[in-house]
């Protein structure tokens, strides 16, 4: 029964050379080669074939090489070169600086190849070094070289950090890295593909990136501030609409409540007046009868002209009444009226001045024939002591200065 033989357990190993005589087992081994992995085989000092892609049995150990180690009739000297045949990246770290003094951290990637003729080369890289070839030990192998040949003259022909991005850095790079590690890698058993160089960012990209940062906060708080005063601005532009939808409502409910008081006083005065027409005819029609009935009798007429003398006393005394108390009605009506036109700004000389002259001659209506005759024998107007401008008879007061008559 053989047993399976893997000389690769890490990803990172691209070759590894292995001494057949230490694997000294009961069991014969065999190793299965992938596509991507060759195998050479180095008998007493000489390299023999090349095999890839198939499976190799008897590698070492089992029963017959064991009895053919103690006949002496087998090799002195077996050894295995393992080797992966695949692309690799190698990734060398390096610091460097550029012409204006920026420090510059980064990677140099190197992809390499080992192809199946170039094996046996791998025995210059094991010579003097453990017999195991990993990306690890290929890097420190070509960090020194890669930066003095490669990375340094690169980094010395970039002026600003704006061409250390540019795709002609690139170019340059590739190309110097072929040229000046050529000859390295093939003596080492490599075959140069491709190279790219990373880099981190500089101080002065972080400061300018600072910068932007800062400008775009700055920016975008200037946004919000001015979109929040916005909303204020809207937010305050509808109280005061709303503050004078609420003052204007109130006007109108007090306007509208004085005019249904102004209604109601006025129908109180109109019922009271027809109360006492009602009574006055009343008291006429009585008169008449009384007076027919008693004219054929002279003391019947005499007591009746006294009675009827003393109902006019009393007529004429309850019409002065009740024309007093009108005028005081309408007397306060027309101040109320008076006031209304002051709260809105319509009180105007000519308003006081139209307003007294209807006032004067609705006491003129309202008099008696004793003031009416005195009202028609006495001039029509004056001057005012105040102001010296002319005046109504009958006005309380001046409508140029205000003052009392």
């Amino acid at each position: 029964m053989t047993k399976r033989f893997r000389w690769r357990d890490n990803p990172n190993i691209l070759a590894k050379l292995i001494d057949a005589n230490n694997l000294n087992t009961w069991k014969a081994q065999e190793v299965v080669l992938k596509p991507n992995e060759a195998c050479a085989f180095i008998v007493d000092g000489r390299i023999g074939d090349i095999l890839t892609e198939k499976v190799v049995s008897n590698i070492a150990g089992g029963f017959n090489r064991f009895i053919g180690d103690m006949m002496g009739i087998t090799a002195k000297d077996r050894r295995l070169l393992f080797a992966m045949t695949g692309p690799a990246d190698i990734s060398i770290p390096f610091t460097g600086n550029l012409p204006s003094g920026s420090n510059v951290n980064g990677f140099a990637n190197i992809r390499v190849q080992i192809r199946d003729d170039d094996i046996p080369k791998l025995l210059n890289m094991f010579a003097n070094s453990a017999p195991m070839l990993d990306r690890q030990r290929l890097a420190e192998v070509l960090h020194n070289e890669i930066m003095m040949r490669v990375v340094n003259p690169t980094l010395a022909e970039c002026e600003d950090e704006i061409k250390l991005r540019s795709s002609a850095l690139q170019d340059k790079f590739e190309m110097r890295a072929e040229v000046e590690l050529r000859a390295t890698l093939s003596t080492l058993g490599f075959t140069f593909l491709k190279a790219f160089m990373t880099s981190n960012q500089t101080d002065n990209e972080k400061i300018r990136e600072l910068q932007a940062q800062l400008s775009a906060a700055t920016n975008t708080e200037g946004a919000h501030a001015e979109a929040l005063m916005e909303r204020i601005a809207i937010r305050e532009a509808a109280t005061m609409r709303r503050i004078e939808c609420e003052v204007n409502i109130a006007k109108a409910e007090a306007a509208g409540k004085v005019t249904v008081e102004m209604q109601s006083e006025l129908k109180e005065l109109r019922k009271q007046e027809a109360q006492w027409e009602a009574e006055l005819r009343r008291d006429e029609g009585k008169l008449n009868l009384r007076m027919k009935e008693s004219s054929h009798k002279t003391e019947q007429a005499m007591a009746l002209f006294e009675q009827v003398q003393a109902n006019k006393r009393e007529r004429i005394k309850q019409q002065m009444d009740h024309q007093n108390q009108r005028m005081d009605k309408q007397n306060d009506l027309q101040v109320k009226m008076m006031e209304m036109a002051a709260e809105n700004d319509a009180l105007t000389p000519e308003v006081m001045q139209e307003f007294l002259r209807q006032q004067t001659a609705q006491k003129a209506v309202d008099g008696s024939g004793i003031e009416v005759e005195a009202a028609q024998a006495a001039p029509e107007q004056y001057d005012c002591k105040g102001c010296g401008k002319p005046v109504m008879v009958g006005w309380n007061a001046c409508p140029h200065c205000g003052i009392k008559l």
